[in-house]
């Protein structure tokens, strides 16, 4: 039998890397949220649904007012591009004073595959996901804020 085609081995030897389509008649996939370290007050977690506006006077808090020497963005999937977005509203409202650096990941990320039939097993499947970490840090203390004020007036306190 011939095919018109031949194969190399490499070819024949390659996994199906195509994830496996699952019908609704069978079963439903559950999303989980995916892991992450615990959260510290620097940290600001970007997601499609979460507020530019909110996050933007957050991270100017954290940096302008609450003299915080840094702040770290997350994002994963699609609110990649809103993170980066985040950061360069940053900067131009601190008037160019910080420096960004970017890290990128990727995540594992698991699912939950239940199935319609009560009989059949639990089941889960496994994806990869792109994240981005973006550091957001002052350069110098911006003129009249908190950490500004604290580091001019550092030699000047009266001693008992």
């Amino acid at each position: 039998m011939e095919t018109g085609r031949d194969f190399d081995a490499e070819e024949i030897d390659k996994p199906d890397t195509k994830r496996a389509r699952i019908s609704k008649d069978e079963a439903t996939l559950r999303k989980r949220a995916p892991l992450r370290p615990p959260t510290l007050i620097t940290d600001i977690y970007v997601t499609q649904t979460s507020s530019y506006k909110g996050q933007l006077t957050r991270a100017k808090k954290l940096l302008i007012e609450d003299g915080h020497p840094f702040i770290i963005l997350h994002a994963m999937g699609a609110a990649i591009e809103r993170a980066i977005n985040l950061a360069m509203g940053i900067s131009n409202a601190c008037s160019g004073q910080v420096r960004c650096q970017t890290e990128t990941a990727t995540v594992d990320i698991v699912d939950d595959v239940i199935p319609v039939n009560t009989e059949r097993d639990l089941e889960t499947n496994n994806r990869q996901n792109s994240a981005v970490h973006i550091r957001v840090e002052m350069l110098q203390p911006m003129p009249g804020t908190k950490m500004g004020y604290e580091r001019t007036n550092r030699g000047n306190r009266k001693r008992r």
